[in-house]
């Protein structure tokens, strides 16, 4: 339980701090957009707008808190090498679990909002980008965590996940104000996949 503490424990003060400012930009939003739009969709899209953001920002505090009295930071670059430390030793499934976690809710939101977004395999290489960004930003700012191939692995299959979930509720009709895919002529691939 101390390890799940302390590697979440930021949390819950971020979010109980972050969730009255999240309602208030949620129901601005909702106004605002409402009047161009049915109030279903703007509701709909400020939320998820608003949503997308703060897990965003729940994210950036998970990942950029200093950890420990190190101030060093390690590289693991060997992949699948943190994951079976995790099973064979004493290691922790709450690791694997939080990496898998960490960017899957944003792959289910993003390509709800964003059309550039409408396949798992954009949402997979954003992800995977977005990952490796924040594990060198963790070992240039040496934050005391240890910089791993594995990290990125398991945030990337975490987002296409999300995505998939999303991906596949949307395909053929329009969400939330953004057209799916056009679709070419039969027997072709529709644009945008």
């Amino acid at each position: 339980m101390g390890i799940l503490v302390s590697s979440f424990g930021v949390l819950a003060p971020v979010t109980i701090i972050a969730s009255p400012f999240a309602l208030f930009a949620w129901r601005f939003l909702a106004r605002r957009r409402s009047r161009t739009r049915p109030m279903w969709v703007a509701a709909s899209t400020a939320g998820i707008d608003v949503g997308a953001v703060l897990l965003a920002a729940l994210v950036l505090a998970l990942t950029m808190i200093p950890v420990g009295a190190s101030r060093t930071s390690s590289l693991h670059l060997v992949p699948g090498s943190d994951i079976l430390t995790e099973f064979t030793d004493d290691g922790s499934l709450w690791q694997i679990a939080g990496n898998l976690l960490l960017l899957a809710p944003l792959g289910a939101l993003l390509p709800l909002r964003l059309a550039r977004l409408h396949s798992v395999a954009r949402v997979a290489w954003a992800a995977l980008a977005a990952s490796a960004a924040i594990e060198l930003t963790q070992f240039a700012l040496h934050l005391g965590r240890v910089t791993s191939t594995d990290d990125v692995l398991l945030n990337t299959l975490g987002a296409a996940a999300g995505a998939t979930l999303s991906c596949g509720w949307m395909r053929d009709r329009e969400v939330l104000g953004i057209p799916a895919p056009r679709q070419s002529a039969p027997g072709k691939r529709p644009v945008g996949v």
